[in-house]
């Protein structure tokens, strides 16, 4: 990748992604997991038939992700290990949106998209969780690279696929006759001037050998002068830059970028199906990591639509949409059965979409100030119309989509739109990209600089947020100090009820401090009863259980709309002694209202 805008690519690529891996190991031991991590945590554990057995009941969306987990979480059960896979897709992610900027507009767009993207506190959130959702992230915006290169999108590319003003790949040489070089020929044009058009003949041009057509190619140069590609008309060159340098080649429509010396049309058809291929290959390995990623073919499909796609980009990702959709029906059709897993949700309203807004393009109030205005510049007067093309169908088209959808049966969750993310940062450094070129006149470099700066500044305003993301109670709740807190309590032998049986989360994380209790309503545990917590007996066989039992404990989701069964068991029976609300839960002490049986 050439160096434009006074940064190479790779170096605009790499930066980004070092920051985001010191961000991610950064505080990535919090000392305790949170009730999904502990799901993972238990499931990642078992056998493969056991993961197999509990999918068919529960967390089939997340059921390839607890299958990749398995044998790292094989060779060192940890949290910090839990959480290396998501930390490493939140790197490959920032490289990959870093790349995209780099792709659709220049290396200094790609550096300040990747910055941004890294120094957002929520990548950072789910970058240090043992959950799927920064390996769909990376997925998506794997797949979004694809979509480009396979599109044959890049700087300049206008509506109906066609790249504007870029020069034509390889030398400037004319047909004719000669079997030996031409004594006069049409030198290249100097550096920062417009390549123009043979008005006619060239001075002493050998009579017989044909002038360039009027597409911009020239005679053939003398001996020892260089071949520079010919520009189109109009076609200018940035100044400062070398002739043949800094441009994309040019592409007579999507779907025709490929490499120079890939060879004949039928290579060059190859290589763009394996794209496709590719690209089919990366959208159904991420949807397969979580349903909803399959939403990103929509904004694909509305990206394509926007630049006009000719008809063979169509096919091609016509083709490689249907056998993604297609692997991942049977999964979709799975995860509608178990939507009661979704019961917690609600309905959202219009603010839990500028709540999805502020924390991608924020969270902080003058972070969110600055962003908005600068992607809305983006927007409104675009320069690279396929970055936005790209970008701004990957923020809407899914968040719309799935709100939609959240009115229908309750599903709506920032988390499952975290790969829509990328948008934010590329339209907000494009944005600045644009505002740069009309008020600077510095160099690039220090132009590059300076918003690597900014983008500085504003990840030490957040620093706090950033702290905050790395401290246990960051997350709902802290399973670690529960635990101990219940240990404290408690004594070895005494009877313990969870009430509902996921509450038994809290044993299976870090089941040392109540090991000597007596989980007196399980009847099979979770591996064997293939679900995530076990099945319990019923209220008659629990009376039975506690006969002889002078108190109990009952551990209690701390949840409204939570049927407690097993204290409705106990109050026949048994009356409330100690009562303690304990972050997620509430922990009480029964006793016996008469003599034991």
């Amino acid at each position: 990748m050439r160096k434009r805008g006074g940064i190479s690519g790779p170096a605009a690529i790499v930066l980004p992604a070092a920051v985001m891996l010191g961000l991610g190991l950064w505080g990535l031991d919090r000392g305790t997991m949170w009730r999904d991590e502990s799901a993972t945590y238990q499931m990642a554990r078992r056998t493969l038939p056991q993961i197999h057995d509990a999918l068919g009941t529960v967390d089939a969306v997340h059921g390839l992700y607890y299958v990749l987990m398995h044998p790292l979480l094989a060779l060192r059960p940890s949290e910090v290990t839990m959480r290396l896979p998501s930390v490493l897709a939140a790197v490959a992610a920032t490289a990959l949106v870093a790349a995209l900027g780099c792709r659709l507009a220049r290396p200094r767009v790609g550096l300040w998209a990747g910055l941004l993207y890294a120094t957002t506190p929520v990548v950072t959130h789910y970058a240090q969780e043992g959950r799927s959702y920064a390996l769909v992230t990376a997925g998506a915006a794997g797949a979004t690279y694809l979509l480009v290169t396979a599109a044959g999108l890049g700087p300049g590319t206008s509506r109906g696929g066609r790249r504007a003003g870029r020069p034509t790949r390889g030398p400037a040489l004319a047909p004719g006759p000669a079997a030996g070089p031409v004594p006069s020929a049409t030198p290249a044009p100097a550096a920062g001037r417009a390549a123009r058009p043979a008005a006619g003949p060239a001075p002493g041009s050998v009579p017989g050998v044909a002038p360039a057509p009027a597409t911009g190619l020239a005679p053939g140069p003398a001996p020892g002068v260089a071949l520079t590609p010919a520009a189109g008309p109009g076609a200018a060159v940035r100044p400062g830059e070398p002739a043949g340098e800094g441009v994309s080649p040019a592409a007579g429509a999507v779907g025709t970028d490929v490499a120079p010396g890939s060879g004949g049309p039928g290579a060059r058809g190859r290589t763009v199906g394996w794209r496709w291929a590719a690209y089919g290959g990366v959208v159904a390995a991420t949807a397969l990591l979580h349903v909803f990623a399959a939403l990103m073919l929509a904004a694909h499909a509305v990206t394509l639509c926007a630049l006009r796609a000719p008809r063979r980009v169509w096919w091609g990702w016509g083709s490689a949409a249907a056998g993604a959709l297609g692997a991942v029906a049977p999964l979709a059709l799975v995860a509608r059965r178990q939507s009661a897993q979704l019961a917690w949700m609600h309905r959202p309203t219009p603010g839990r979409l500028w709540a999805v807004v502020e924390k991608f393009a924020g969270p902080s109030a003058l972070v969110l100030a600055v962003s908005l205005p600068l992607i809305a510049l983006a927007v409104i007067r675009p320069r690279q119309r396929a970055l936005t093309a790209v970008a701004l169908p990957l923020i809407c088209v899914p968040t719309v989509l799935l709100f939609a959808l959240a009115l229908h049966r309750p599903c709506f969750h920032e988390r499952y739109l975290l790969f829509a993310l990328a948008g934010f940062p590329l339209l907000a450094a494009a944005g600045v990209d644009r505002l740069a070129e009309a008020v600077s006149g510095r160099s690039r470099a220090a132009v590059a600089a300076a918003g690597a700066l900014a983008v500085g500044c504003a990840f030490v305003w957040q620093l706090p947020l950033h702290r905050w993301e790395r401290e246990p109670l960051s997350r709902q709740d802290d399973l670690a100090a529960l635990s101990a807190a219940v240990g404290r309590l408690t004594r070895p032998g005494e009877p313990v009820l969870y009430d509902p049986p996921k509450e038994r989360r809290i044993a299976i994380a870090y089941p040392r401090p109540l090991a000597g209790l007596r989980d007196i309503a399980l009847r099979t545990p979770g591996p064997a009863s293939g679900t995530l917590y076990g099945v319990d007996v019923g209220p008659a066989e629990l009376l039975r259980r506690l006969d002889g039992a002078r108190s109990a404990w009952l551990i209690a989701a701390d949840e409204p709309e939570t049927r407690a069964t097993k204290a409705a068991v106990l109050t026949g029976h048994f009356r409330l002694a100690y009562s303690l609300c304990l972050p997620g839960i509430r922990l009480e002490r029964y006793v016996r209202a008469g003599p034991a049986r």
